[in-house]
């Protein structure tokens, strides 16, 4: 044998990856719901910044649609809301659901219990993150969990929910950047989008749903800040602004939000890249396997692709949107099965 064909095995040899194991279902567990906390903090806290500046912006708004307001972010994120105060007294849901949505540990849905449950999962697989997701998740946990969190919150709420969006998008980007995108990577990434599938469903449901109700009291100017209000809760006013000039129409507002093709905050976006997430999980576990969430994945991911937003409202936007919800439901039962339950 010559020296060059003992170089061309020698250099095939150690250029061939290992095969690709199964993630321990721990480790696997715990990027998913890192990952799945994170991304609900963002929309949390999102919603209640936009929110409290919306009822700035629009000045004198009844109380009742004030209220509407603030409990449609308990009804997006499936929370069941705050108890009654204790002596009696009657407070707005504008006093209330901020502070339930921000500090209750018994709200499942809570900034302090997301971002709490995240840096646990985060802690759990500390040895497969890097030092800079790890430390980005611990900096978020004792700036939300510090004895001055209460007193910086007080004095401006709109900086603390802005704090969490801004360590939301920057955990993203290291996790994008300094993570291997393996198995870890692409379970980070299905939780991810799961996740931003569900609320930007409740999202459009609820808030298309809200203003439908109040459209003849909403006229000009009041009824675009409204629905810009809309655009913002699922950060895609700039994007839809680039596409639509002119005024705020709800149709355009709503097919944008499900399904934009190429923007990353559409639901029709997010079903697609939680497809090739699942697809690329199960073919480096087991590539001649039949995944159940693969499979309610693709159907979803083919169903909006030739959607249109006639025929979603022709079968009724609500029914349509929470038939999505169910779906993700499914998905994610279908993954903890598969993947997390051995």
């Amino acid at each position: 044998m010559s020296q060059s064909q003992i170089q061309l095995i020698t250099v095939k040899k150690f250029s061939q990856h290992p095969a690709s194991r199964p993630l321990l279902a721990r480790d696997a567990d715990s990027m998913y719901w890192m990952s799945r906390y994170i991304e609900r903090a963002e929309h949390v806290a999102r919603l209640l910044l936009v929110n409290s500046n919306l009822l700035v912006d629009v000045g004198d708004l009844s109380p009742a649609l004030q209220d509407k307001q603030w409990n449609s972010v308990l009804t997006i994120m499936r929370s069941a809301g705050p108890a009654a105060p204790s002596n009696g007294n009657s407070t707005r849901a504008g006093t209330l659901v901020p502070r339930y949505m921000t500090f209750d540990p018994e709200n499942h849905n809570s900034l302090i219990t997301c971002v709490t449950r995240a840096r646990e999962n985060a802690r759990a697989v500390r040895e497969n993150i890097s030092a800079e997701m790890w430390e980005c998740v611990n900096t978020l946990y004792w700036a939300i969990r510090g004895d001055d969190a209460a007193a910086r919150f007080e004095e401006s709420p709109d900086d603390f929910y802005r704090m969490v969006m801004n360590a939301s998008m920057l955990f993203q980007g290291l996790t994008d950047q300094t993570l291997d995108h393996d198995q870890r990577w692409l379970f980070t990434q299905l939780g991810k989008y799961l996740e931003r599938i569900d609320v930007s469903c409740g999202i459009v449901d609820t808030k298309y749903g809200i203003l439908q109700a109040s459209e003849q009291r909403l006229e000009g100017a009041l009824r675009n800040i409204h629905w810009m209000a809309v655009l913002r809760c699922c950060c895609s006013l700039e994007a839809y602004r680039r596409q639509h000039v002119g005024d705020m129409e709800p149709l355009r507002v709503a097919s944008f939000l499900i399904l934009e093709r190429h923007y990353p905050r559409s639901i029709r976006y997010a079903v697609a890249m939680a497809h090739e997430a699942i697809g690329k999980i199960r073919a480096e576990v087991n590539v001649l396997a039949i995944d159940p969430a693969e499979r309610i994945l693709g159907r979803l991911d083919a169903q909006l692709e030739y959607a249109e937003i006639g025929e979603i409202l022709s079968e009724g936007l609500s029914q349509y949107l929470q038939k999505i919800r169910y779906q993700v439901m499914e998905t994610a039962a279908a993954v903890q099965k598969s993947y997390f339950l051995h």
